[in-house]
């Protein structure tokens, strides 16, 4: 990859558009990879600030490819939920990031899980704190959308890995969590989606 630890965020901002058009998934998540690093309160913090707009630019970008991919565009790498997960726990303060690569986390598991199921070795996913959803629900639980995309990252996470399921099951309080995101989804089609995350997790009601 061609992953420039040096980037400055202008430069990744003039970086993200010429890579969504060739379709260069990689390139998308070496910036937010590097945008990961000065993640942070933007309100607080000088170099957040610099990195939020192009934070978001690139995981927008990243969403386009994946989820209207083509057969031209190559599926996400396995690692990229790694890069997402740690995108959002950096970023966590920051509402418009962590609604957009939610989805990206969703559009990933959703393109794993469509292909072929990977290795759990081939992801890196063993080490992933999976009860950052649940923080992320906690923190946001007056977002709509924020609560039925992390209703979807659970699903699609529980379908792609027997590991990643197994992690969030033992998630202090997750039933209670997608229980009550019932109330917090606003949209009626949508109600569904924490039933469905706990029916992926095996913990639905029989």
């Amino acid at each position: 990859p061609t992953y420039n630890p040096e980037m400055s965020p202008d430069e990744a901002e003039d970086a993200i558009e010429p890579a969504e058009e060739a379709g260069d998934v990689a390139k998308l998540l070496d910036i937010i990879s590097a945008s990961t690093k000065f993640g942070g309160n933007p309100e607080e913090d000088e170099a957040a600030e610099e990195w939020e707009t192009p934070a978001e630019s690139a995981l927008d970008a990243f969403y386009r490819l994946v989820k209207g991919s083509n057969n031209a565009t190559p599926p996400p790498p396995p690692s990229s939920l790694v890069i997402l997960w740690g995108n959002l726990e950096a970023w966590l303060s920051c509402e418009a990031i962590v609604e957009v690569c939610l989805g990206c986390i969703v559009a990933v598991t959703n393109s794993t899980t469509a292909g072929s199921v990977i290795k759990d070795h081939q992801t890196g996913v063993e080490g992933l704190d999976v009860s950052l959803v649940r923080t992320v629900m906690q923190n946001f639980r007056s977002e709509s959308t924020i609560q039925e995309q992390a209703c979807l990252a659970i699903e699609g996470m529980a379908n792609m890995s027997e590991v990643l399921k197994k992690k969030l099951v033992e998630v202090e309080d997750i039933v209670e969590e997608l229980e009550g995101a019932r109330d917090r989804i606003s949209n009626e089609r949508n109600k569904k989606y924490p039933g469905q995350a706990l029916d992926a997790l095996g913990l639905g009601k029989k």
